[in-house]
C-alpha cells in the first residue's frame, strides 16, 4: 500500500503591534480527522521578520513546516491552523487560517506547498516562488500585493475592529520525487494517532 505524505508550512504574518502563537492545527480529510497541539510546533521568522512559520519542533533547523502522513487516501485535504493573536493592552483573539489544499491526480508519495522546490516538477501549478498561503490578520498589513500568475480563492471574515479572524484559502500541493535532497524538509515524519 502506498504512503503519501504531505509538507505543508503554516504561516502568519504578525501584527505591526502585537504578537502571533499557532495554538493547534487541524487537518481533516474524506475519512479522517486530527488535531496537532502548539508544542509540536516551533515558530520560525521567514526573510521578513514579521512573517512566522511553524515548523516541527524535531526538525533541523534549516527545515522549514511539517511533514504529515495521511492516515489514508483522501480526495479532499483541509488543513485550519488556529492562531492566538496579542495586541497591547487588548484581549487575545484566535484566527483561522482554513486551506482547501488542490491536489495533484494521482496522489503522489510527497507533496508540497513549497513553491522553491516546485520548479523541476513537470506539469507545477503556475506560481512563482515564494507565492504560498499566509495568515494575515491585520488590516495594516495588507500593502500591495504583487500580481500572481495564478488566481487562487481567498475569502476573509472580519471583526468589528477589521481584523482578519477567519481566511478561506484554496492553494495546491505538487508532487516532489520522494528519492530528492531537500534541506528544507523536516527530515521527520508526524505519524498522526
Amino acid at each position: 500500500m502506498q504512503t503519501h505524505t504531505i509538507h505543508i508550512t503554516p504561516r502568519c504574518r504578525r501584527p505591526v503591534r502585537g504578537q502571533v502563537f499557532l495554538k493547534r492545527l487541524r487537518v481533516e480529510g474524506d475519512r479522517f480527522s486530527f488535531s496537532l497541539h502548539s508544542s509540536c510546533f516551533r515558530l520560525v521568522p521567514a526573510c521578513n521578520p514579521r512573517v512566522l512559520y511553524a515548523t516541527d519542533t524535531r526538525a533541523a533547523e534549516t527545515a522549514r513546516g511539517v511533514r504529515l502522513l495521511l492516515p489514508e487516501k483522501t480526495d479532499r485535504l483541509f488543513t485550519t491552523a488556529i492562531w492566538q493573536v496579542t495586541l497591547p493592552g487588548e484581549p487575545a483573539f484566535d484566527v483561522l487560517h482554513v486551506i482547501q489544499w488542490l491536489l495533484p491526480l494521482p496522489l503522489a508519495a510527497l507533496m508540497s506547498d513549497d513553491t522553491w522546490l516546485w520548479g523541476a516538477v513537470p506539469d507545477a501549478p503556475a506560481l512563482s516562488p515564494g507565492d504560498w498561503p499566509v495568515m494575515e490578520p491585520d488590516p495594516s498589513s495588507q500593502f500591495p500585493r504583487r500580481i500572481r500568475r495564478r488566481s487562487f480563492s481567498v475569502i476573509d471574515t472580519r471583526n468589528h475592529r477589521g481584523y482578519i479572524i477567519r481566511r478561506f484559502q484554496t492553494f495546491p500541493l505538487a508532487p516532489l520525487p520522494p528519492e530528492g535532497e531537500y534541506e528544507s524538509l523536516p527530515d521527520v515524519v508526524i505519524h498522526p494517532g
